[in-house]
């Protein structure tokens, strides 16, 4: 498709908006806090609508949609994961987090365990980042504008690197979030607007009921299906990797360190949660109403960008052009900034020059930032996969199987000892891949990766227990503050009073005595977790 002069002009109004904006909000931030951490200033509803746009990227998009192409509904468990693995932050780790005041996720490592432990996970998460999960972003986000308009799929990744590079590297994660916020917005838009247009084309809603390939509206598939069994496709390999992505994933996690008090990093999070309850229907449905326009297609990946290829019109094309790079720079700018992040303090300013100036540590930023892109691009402009989800979920099991591990000793087993989270990050890719290729040796040994990632994760389970009864722990001065502790975990929080005319700004971030019990986190959390279960069941 071309568009028409409509299509285009919003499409380049919206490129122009946003680059400014990102550039506008680069001037805000000279100190290292700024540039990393936006200041510690975010609002709730910025981190919550924040970390959906990261979370949703073109792959996201193009991949569930090709999944549910294949299987259905079914692919909604992991939007559901996500909502279970934002409660654990909320209740579990983010307390502690904050408590400690981190930069970085594998800080929390080295003050729990030692700074080895701390430097071999922030290797494997940049390696990881850049071998799997940036090319990934960046590898669908070219396919779906070469299928749906012809561009060169090497130009787009060069290009979209380019246009999300400046603004991220001159402004950080205040520039990254900020514009998160009015791309997430106008994702969910351009997602609504293709449903209904779909589902027009259909002929409503009875027509898709009678039309529905059969089995694909139940998410209740069978224990040996070959993607999303019930329930494991819940409770699986696949939450495995949820709880890394959304507990310890410092792209995501590191909106509710920049939170400007407790509650809003907590209500960030909650918040995130009801975006993720409608997500089923904005980025799942579109692959079941592709089975019905656009049978038997070859590449179900392709699913998406041809939907839209039928069903919009022109005069919106342009929307949704910006809404599909909207999504590949919300994952990109947000990536490639928690990947300096923690080059810069987990590597420069703690072994290089831990007497570093803000100046340099934000100097060093933005250079690792042109580096790290560089090396991301090049490894999209190479890459070659059959399914997106199933690249992205097996790329990440690597990473997840030890850090859940590492991270949940860490919290709720002081007996847990510094020798073995080191060790148990050394041997878990071995671990990992001899899980994974079992199969080749023995018959009956699960291919799907959500049961041979249950069975690593069991297997490095018994290896740091076993390591860490042989070997030193720390004592109880050394761990006080970092055992989880459920009275803390679940206190009640409250948001921050307003200011009024001539108030001291120290009292700014003071509780707000007349809070209500409406602003409880707790009331909230609860409420999305009920959804989320009654969302289920009606599609079970």
């Amino acid at each position: 498709m071309t568009g028409n002069w409509v299509d285009w002009t919003l499409f380049s109004a919206y490129l122009i908006v946003i680059f400014a904006f990102g550039l506008y909000m680069s001037r805000r931030e000279s100190s290292a806090s700024g540039f990393f951490l936006a200041g510690r200033r975010l609002p709730w509803y910025a981190i919550a609508i924040s970390l959906f746009a990261s979370n949703i990227s073109s792959g996201s998009l193009v991949g569930l949609a090709g999944d549910a192409y294949r299987y259905g509904m079914a692919v909604s468990a992991l939007e559901w994961g996500a909502i279970l693995g934002l409660l654990l932050l909320t209740f579990v780790y983010l307390p502690h987090y904050r408590t400690l005041g981190v930069f970085t996720t594998p800080e929390f490592l080295e003050k729990r365990y030692n700074p080895g432990t701390r430097c071999v996970f922030a290797l494997t998460v940049i390696a990881v980042e850049i071998l799997v999960y940036m090319p990934f972003v960046f590898y669908a986000g070219a396919m779906f504008m070469n299928t749906l308009f012809g561009f060169s799929a090497q130009w787009s990744i060069v290009g979209i690197a380019a246009f999300v590079g400046i603004y991220t590297t001159l402004g950080g994660l205040g520039a990254v979030v900020w514009t998160d916020v009015l791309q997430g917005i106008l994702m969910v838009i351009g997602g609504t607007v293709v449903v209904v247009l779909a589902i027009g084309e259909i002929g409503g809603l009875t027509a898709l009921e009678q039309q529905v390939p059969t089995g694909h509206f139940s998410i209740d598939l069978p224990a040996d299906h070959v993607a999303y069994p019930f329930p494991w496709a819940l409770l699986g390999g696949y939450f495995l990797v949820t709880i890394y992505y959304w507990c310890h994933n410092q792209t995501i996690v590191q909106r509710t360190f920049a939170a400007r008090t407790d509650w809003d990093a907590s209500m960030g999070a909650i918040g995130a949660c009801y975006i993720k309850l409608i997500m089923p229907f904005i980025i799942v449905l579109p692959g079941i109403l592709a089975a019905i326009l656009l049978p038997d297609l070859e590449n179900s990946d392709q699913a998406f960008p041809l939907l839209i290829q039928r069903v919009v019109p022109s005069g919106l094309m342009g929307l949704i052009m910006a809404t599909m790079v909207a999504s590949l720079m919300s994952s990109a700018d947000s990536g490639l900034n928690s990947l300096a992040t923690i080059f810069t303090n987990d590597f420069y300013r703690r072994w290089i020059d831990p007497q570093a100036s803000d100046r340099t540590l934000v100097i060093v930023g933005r250079l690792s930032s042109v580096a790290i892109l560089l090396a991301i691009v090049a490894r999209a402009l190479t890459m070659q996969v059959d399914s997106l989800m199933q690249f992205f979920q097996v790329g990440l099991a690597y990473l997840a199987a030890p850090v859940i591990l590492v991270f949940g000793a860490g919290l709720f087993w002081r007996r847990a000892t510094p020798t073995a989270a080191f060790a148990t990050f050394l041997v878990s890719p071995f671990v990992c891949y001899t899980c994974q290729i079992g199969h080749t040796w023995w018959p009956w040994w699960p291919t799907s990766m959500i049961f041979w990632m249950l069975a690593a994760v069991g297997i490095l389970f018994l290896f740091l227990v076993v390591v860490s009864l042989a070997t030193t722990a720390k004592s109880s001065a050394d761990l006080r503050g970092l055992i989880w502790d459920p009275k803390r975990a679940f206190a009640s929080q409250q948001p921050i009073a307003k200011a009024a005319a001539g108030q001291p700004t120290d009292q700014v971030h003071a509780p707000n005595p007349s809070a209500r019990i409406w602003t409880d986190h707790r009331l909230w959390a609860g409420l999305a977790l009920v959804l989320m279960l009654l969302e289920m069941w009606w599609l079970f």
